[in-house]
């Protein structure tokens, strides 16, 4: 939903002044200023200044799930001009254009991101399955009566009560 229907607010940055927060506007496609923006905000946190509201602008490119079908309410001919904006690949021709990426390091990147997907795909074929319990033991500190009675009903049908 656009924001103009959720809010009659002109931004969410604004937002951030009822809630007694600074708040500021950042290009979300730029990684750059995004890294900018958090590192203030961090700044902040840390030196025990509180919170701050980060309004991060940028177009959704994709589905929302992969349950929804965005062509059903938005036209290509929407979305495609916004695809020169995507981070990573402003981000890359920004890096080239300045001299500090090209196509050894490209190379080199892909190369260890392969080989660490490879090595934790691994990883995961190697571990053992976690037990039926597990989906609900690490939600709640103390699970409401429902969750107790589901939990002991699905281990008494698989055979693990």
């Amino acid at each position: 939903m656009p924001r103009g229907e959720q809010t009659a607010a002109a931004t969410l940055a604004q937002k951030a002044l009822a809630a007694g927060l600074p708040g500021e506007q950042v290009d979300g496609n730029d990684v750059i200023a995004v890294h900018e923006a958090v590192a203030r905000a961090l700044a902040r946190a840390r030196a025990d200044e509180g919170g701050t509201l980060i309004e991060a602008l940028t177009y959704r490119l994709a589905d929302h799930t992969t349950a929804d079908d965005a062509r059903r309410y938005r036209e290509d001919s929407e979305v495609r001009p916004h695809w020169r904006e995507e981070p990573v690949w402003r981000l890359r021709a920004y890096l080239a254009q300045i001299g500090a990426w090209g196509r050894t390091e490209e190379e080199a990147l892909l190369a260890e991101a392969r080989q660490q997907v490879e090595a934790a795909a691994a990883a995961y074929l190697e571990s053992k399955p976690e037990p039926l319990s597990a989906i609900f033991d690490f939600t709640y500190a103390e699970p409401p009566l429902e969750l107790r009675q589901q939990r002991a009903g699905a281990l008494a049908e698989a055979g693990d009560a």
